[in-house]
């Protein structure tokens, strides 16, 4: 299984990247790599071109930038670029502004995989968390029909595909933990918060 970590976003409403903000001494895109390393056998970084020298600074994990076809098409050219260069029969994908996501949460997605099943998300209060999930190899080929027919909408896929959706019940995680950090205000919220010591 291949870690994929997708920081290819612009970063516009947070004013600066966002992987590289700081939580707990560590970067947010830390955060995710270390919740991956325990149940994937190698993570990689799909980076947005403007930051990828950031990475090589301080990463020692491979790192892509998104196919040439596809750049700039969301998080959908992300994952397939993993899957273009990156052959595995499934890929954890997860964002690089969940700070709060952890080893437990990702090792129930892994092991809730079954036969059949093409995808395993999370939702959490009734929101889908796309960006949270895990992906089998077979999706190749809806996500590049999508890409082709311009949908770079993340639910445009999983309309498509079988999906195990995961719910409160079944994670037993605290909501916050899925929680996307998208600007400042969010960045202040969560180094306030009184939550992360329970997660």
């Amino acid at each position: 299984m291949i870690g994929v970590l997708l920081a290819g976003g612009r970063s516009q409403r947070f004013g600066q990247p966002k992987a590289f903000a700081q939580f707990e001494g560590k970067c947010f895109w830390e955060h995710s790599i270390d919740a991956m390393k325990e149940v994937t056998n190698k993570q990689i970084i799909i980076s947005h071109p403007d930051i990828v020298h950031f990475f090589e600074e301080t990463s020692r994990n491979e790192i892509l930038m998104d196919d040439i076809h596809v750049r700039g098409k969301g998080p959908l050219a992300g994952i397939y670029t993993a899957m273009k260069y990156e052959k595995a029969e499934w890929y954890m994908i997860l964002s690089c502004d969940i700070p709060l996501i952890n080893k437990k949460i990702i090792r129930c997605l892994v092991d809730a995989r079954e036969q059949g099943t093409l995808a395993i998300i999370p939702k959490i209060n009734n929101r889908i968390h796309p960006l949270v999930g895990v992906y089998h190899y077979s999706t190749f080929e809806y996500i590049d029909e999508a890409l082709q027919k311009e949908r770079y909408k993340m639910m445009s896929l999983l309309e498509k595909i079988n999906v195990k959706y995961l719910s409160d019940n079944f994670i037993l995680a605290n909501q916050d933990a899925f929680c996307n950090i998208n600007s400042q205000e969010d960045y202040i919220a969560l180094q306030n918060s009184d939550t992360i010591k329970e997660l």
